[in-house]
């Protein structure tokens, strides 16, 4: 990768630029990105956040739904703290604000990180069951995917902060009130773990780059990725594109963005011009696992399979005998057979294939 310093009077702000990119077109990217500055934030109080006309989260609840305090549950002193420090932290930058007398009312559920902090997440469990489902579809992922192959160019965008950037309509604020031992407040912004967020999310860049869809840019929530054919189309599918997000107020993490690069991670799978390949994490994951020896177990394996299967031919035929060991019939008993459909699997997985799309200077052969 190539850093790049887009703030030279202020603090530094580096963007990431591919590595096969020439000074020419490095020069070419870096003033595209310049330009279009406004598309990233680098702070949480620099969030514009989605305007309200273009969408908002509606938590719409059933007809029968009563309204239900959760009471609130004590934490130990040192918790406590942590979380007033956090709560804090939100009421600064205007996710949350104070509420009294809410007719709705969950827990904070403190979740201890790595390097011993917390994050606090929402016991959303009683309005989330009185939320009927939002059926706008999330696009698939294997289409997502396939729509990437045979581009030179890609960026690959991470919105910042992605819920918070969109506002929960102000009838609906109070449905998210939490508890604390210092008062009760409620979400301004989608938060996770409210249903329907992602829905939501997904409608609005829909809204935004419908006419580009599968075209020069694919969105799964707050998950971008701007293509193009030919290295020299790709600075204008930027300008493009970033200037969408800029008159919409989307604002990306820069960090967890990376500009003209020719492949790279997502969604779980690796892209490029080539093709598709499996992430190595995945792969490892079935290389390291003992052969399952309960139900448990054995559905275990079968969804780390579901996640890769498409790069294993015929896998369905393979897994016949573990598959039949999850029918009512059969006791779960590990034998022979499905110890080498396991490893034939495994075998496999040391060398999978890229997946590539047909060439229409190639023949095709079909297999049934």
């Amino acid at each position: 990768m190539i850093d790049i310093n887009i703030r030279m009077e202020e603090e530094p702000k580096i963007l990431k630029l591919g590595s096969s990119l020439t000074p020419e077109e490095v020069e070419i990217h870096t003033q595209i990105l310049k330009e279009h500055q406004k598309s990233f934030t680098f702070s949480y109080k620099e969030m514009t956040g989605i305007a309200p006309h273009i969408t908002v989260h509606n938590l719409i609840t059933k007809p029968d739904a009563k309204p239900i305090k959760q009471k609130s549950r004590p934490m130990k002193p040192k918790v406590a703290l942590m979380v007033k420090e956090e709560v804090m932290k939100l009421l600064q930058v205007g996710f949350i604000k104070p509420v009294d007398y809410s007719q709705w009312v969950s827990n904070i559920v403190p979740i201890l990180k790595k390097n011993g902090k917390i994050h606090i997440c929402i016991d959303f469990w009683d309005i989330n069951k009185a939320c009927p489902k939002d059926d706008f579809p999330l696009p698939s992922i294997d289409v997502i995917i396939d729509a990437t192959t045979g581009f030179e160019l890609l960026s690959l965008m991470d919105g910042f902060s992605g819920y918070n950037q969109i506002k929960i309509s102000k009838e609906d604020q109070a449905k998210t009130t939490f508890i604390t031992p210092w008062g009760t407040y409620c979400y301004v912004v989608m938060p996770f773990g409210l249903k329907n967020v992602g829905a939501t999310y997904q409608r609005a860049m829909t809204y935004i780059f419908h006419d580009l869809i599968h075209k020069i840019v694919e969105s799964y929530i707050d998950d971008l990725l701007a293509k193009a054919r030919k290295h020299c189309n790709h600075p204008e599918v930027l300008h493009i594109i970033l200037s969408g997000l800029i008159e919409y107020g989307v604002t990306l993490n820069l960090e967890k963005c990376v500009f003209g690069v020719t492949g790279g991670k997502l969604l779980g799978y690796i892209i490029s011009s080539r093709g598709i390949d499996v992430d190595p994490a995945k792969i490892w994951a079935v290389l390291e696992m003992v052969p399952p020896s309960d139900e448990s177990g054995i559905r275990y394996f079968l969804g780390k399979l579901g996640a890769i299967q498409r790069f294993i031919p015929d896998l369905t035929f393979v897994i016949h005998p573990i598959n039949n060991l999850l029918k009512k019939d059969y006791s779960i008993d590990w034998m022979e057979e499905c110890n080498e459909a396991f490893e034939v699997v495994k075998r496999f997985l040391l060398s999978p294939p890229t997946l590539m799309p047909p060439r229409s200077d190639h023949p095709l052969i079909l297999y049934s």
